[in-house]
C-alpha cells in the first residue's frame, strides 16, 4: 500500500487541471467507475504566484506543468523571479525540474534537477530514478546520493503533482515518501477545512492540506482549488509556529 507541504516545495528558497477536471472525477464517482477515476490526470498549466517572506515582497514564482505528446512524460518546473532585495539570497536563474510519468498507480519520477542559478555546482542537485533496478542515484550539493526505491517514492517536485493527482481521483494523499536532500523522508498530509481564498483572480473556494515530517518544526500549508483541478491558490511555509513564506496565485494559464 502506498504510504507518502511536500514537503510542498513552493517556498522562494527552493526556486512549491482543467476546469472540467473536477466534474470528470465527480462523474466517475457517480457512475461508480474506478477505471475512469484512474484515467484522470492533471491538465498542463502555468501558474504564477506573488511571494512574500516575513511580510516583505520577495518577487514571484512560476510553476509550469507540461506534457510531451511523444513520450507521454510530464515535466514540472519551478522558476524564481526574485525581487531586487531577494536576489541576494536567490538567483533569478534558479530552477527546479522533475520529469515523471503518470500511471493508474500514480506519479513516478524519472529525473530531478536543481540549479540554484549561481556559478559552480555547490547548490545544485540531480537524481535519476531507475525503477527497473529499484535505485535512485545522483548528487545533492556535492554529496553522492544512492538510495533504493520504494512504493510511491517522489522527488521534491513530483510530490506536488502526486498530491494534485490524489485529490483529482478522490483519494487522500496520506503519507508520501520523498527524496529530500540525500535521504528518503516521510511526509504526512492532513486535510483541513475548506474556505474562500482571495487571489488576483477573485475569491476561490479551496481545501487546505498541511504536510510535515515527524520531528520537524516546519509545516507546509497548501490551499488546493477543486474548480481549478486542485491547482494551489495559496501556500504557506511555517517554521516554529510562525508563517515565513506566503505564495498567492496571481495568474493561471492552460498550456
Amino acid at each position: 500500500m502506498r504510504t507518502t507541504s511536500p514537503r510542498f516545495t513552493l517556498s522562494l528558497t527552493t526556486a512549491r487541471r482543467a476546469l472540467g477536471g473536477f466534474a470528470v472525477v465527480m462523474l466517475g464517482a457517480l457512475l461508480g467507475g474506478h477505471a475512469m477515476a484512474d484515467a484522470v490526470t492533471p491538465q498542463p498549466f502555468t501558474a504564477t504566484y506573488a511571494v512574500t517572506y516575513r511580510g516583505l515582497g520577495a518577487g514571484t514564482l512560476q510553476m509550469r506543468l507540461l506534457r510531451d505528446p511523444q513520450t507521454g512524460h510530464y515535466t514540472f518546473e519551478t522558476r524564481a523571479n526574485p525581487s531586487f532585495l531577494a536576489r541576494f539570497a536567490v538567483s533569478r536563474n534558479a530552477t527546479e525540474r522533475s520529469v515523471m510519468e503518470i500511471t493508474n498507480e500514480g506519479v513516478r519520477p524519472l529525473q530531478w534537477q536543481l540549479d540554484d542559478g549561481k556559478s559552480g555546482a555547490a547548490g545544485d542537485g540531480t537524481l535519476a530514478f531507475d525503477w527497473a533496478q529499484q535505485s535512485v542515484k545522483g548528487d545533492y550539493r556535492g554529496a553522492a546520493v544512492a538510495l533504493a526505491t520504494e512504493a510511491g517514492l517522489q522527488d521534491r517536485q513530483s510530490v506536488q503533482i502526486q498530491v494534485m493527482l490524489d485529490l483529482l481521483r478522490g483519494q487522500e494523499p496520506g503519507e508520501l515518501p520523498m527524496v529530500n536532500d540525500d535521504k528518503i523522508r516521510q511526509y504526512a498530509y492532513t486535510r483541513g477545512s475548506s474556505s474562500e481564498v482571495q487571489t488576483k483572480l477573485g475569491k476561490i473556494e479551496a481545501v487546505l492540506y498541511e504536510s510535515a515530517r515527524q520531528g520537524s518544526s516546519r509545516v507546509s500549508r497548501v490551499w488546493h482549488a477543486p474548480s481549478l483541478g486542485y491547482v494551489p491558490v495559496r501556500a504557506e511555509q511555517v517554521r516554529k509556529g510562525k508563517v515565513e513564506t506566503v505564495m498567492t496565485l496571481i495568474t493561471l494559464e492552460r498550456n
